[in-house]
């Protein structure tokens, strides 16, 4: 598993932020494999998302599971 950091605000979860060393997918040839490799280099963050509002927001997609009827 890759390193990751994180700042927790205890007080108010929205402001904590996170980072992994290479990126959001773990898939090598997903666009986000490797995009947080010059975040973790340059010591920057994103944020982590704790309420539905922002989760939404910020999605890209949306994947829809349904059992097989």
């Amino acid at each position: 598993m890759p390193s990751m950091r994180m700042i927790v605000d205890l007080n108010d979860f929205k402001k904590s932020v996170t980072i992994h060393t290479t990126g959001q997918s773990g898939h090598a040839f997903n666009k986000h494999y490797n995009d947080m490799i010059d975040l973790w280099r340059t010591i920057q963050y994103h944020p982590m998302l704790w309420d539905r509002g922002s989760v939404e927001a910020a999605k890209e997609a949306v994947l829809m599971l349904e059992p097989k009827k």
